[in-house]
């Protein structure tokens, strides 16, 4: 006769399911927020360990919207040359 233990804990470690798939959405959901705000927590003190100007461009960078990449370039005085200037559409 098989151990049945065995055969279930092979499931569980090398099986496609996760055990998230029998948890409350709810809780999973309130977890992945909480998991999201400390990972961003932690981005932004990496880019404040740069320095200000580097945290802004990396916001801005990563924000991708074309008034946040202008308003970076004005407030910073940049210019096409310059390392941190942002492409953006001044006429937007």
């Amino acid at each position: 006769m098989s151990d049945p233990c065995c055969t279930i804990g092979i499931q569980r470690k090398g099986g496609s399911m996760s055990f998230l798939e029998n948890e409350n959405q709810m809780v999973i959901d309130a977890i992945y927020q909480e998991i999201g705000e400390q990972l961003v927590e932690d981005w932004v003190q990496s880019n404040l360990d740069e320095g200000q100007m580097y945290a802004d461009y990396r916001f801005a960078e990563m924000s991708n919207d074309n008034y946040i990449r202008g308003r970076f370039n004005q407030f910073y005085d940049l210019n096409p040359d310059d390392q941190y200037y942002l492409e953006w559409d001044e006429e937007k």
